[in-house]
């Protein structure tokens, strides 16, 4: 199921001297990866957090499966990006959607700038978005905090305080892969697509310098 592509295309480019990687055409068969993680819906993330939004204003799910033939996808991974892989055994998912309401006023804020420990893969499966990628900002006002205490107590960040330098354009079945400790990152909410019954949904890789 989770066999690499004989006809992915990868692309690298430097931008703010690291690199980015562009692969279309990850999985071989990437229907039957959306099948396999879908077919039942995925566990609520930190949904015992306190004090947390998850379920109230929006569902956040992921997916952390132990799955030995992972490992040979992490391995092309770290290969491209010279990192070891924090989870080298383990599938991760992200699976979101969000209520209409005042609470996510993705106009005026973006979700969640954030970094990791190191590189960070991150497939995009959904069918026919072109928008919703990720975004890499840079900090423009002294006084913005990165978020503190738990993750859903307060994921909405003002877009005045952030510079968005680049986004990273999703296609199904295409991974990025950059690294996330360098650009503080976060999904790109920037349309209703995802105010319905539709996850926003990605598999991803977490790496970490050697």
């Amino acid at each position: 199921m989770f066999e690499l592509s004989k006809d992915m295309s990868i692309q690298m480019e430097i931008f703010q001297d690291s690199k980015i990687y562009t692969i279309d055409n990850f999985y071989a068969n990437p229907d039957s990866v959306v099948e396999y993680f879908l077919k039942d819906v995925p566990p609520l993330w930190k949904v015992d957090d306190s004090p947390s939004y998850n379920l109230i204003y929006f569902e956040d799910r992921r997916h952390a499966i132990k799955f030995d033939e992972i490992t040979k996808v992490y391995k092309f991974l770290e290969f491209l990006c010279g990192q070891i892989p924090k989870d080298p055994d383990t599938i991760i998912t992200n699976a979101i959607k969000f209520k209409k309401c005042n609470y996510n006023n993705y106009q005026n804020n973006y979700w969640f700038p954030h970094i990791d420990e190191g590189y960070n893969g991150v497939l995009y499966l959904n069918m026919n978005d072109y928008v919703s990628g990720t975004n890499l900002y840079e900090i423009i006002n002294c006084d913005e905090e990165p978020l503190q205490g738990p993750e859903h107590s307060d994921p909405w960040r003002n877009k005045n305080n952030y510079k968005l330098v680049k986004t990273l354009i999703p296609r199904y079945n295409r991974l990025v892969l950059f690294d996330g400790l360098k650009f503080y990152h976060g999904m790109n909410i920037c349309t209703d697509e995802y105010f319905s019954e539709t996850y926003r949904f990605n598999q991803v890789f977490f790496f970490k310098p050697n």
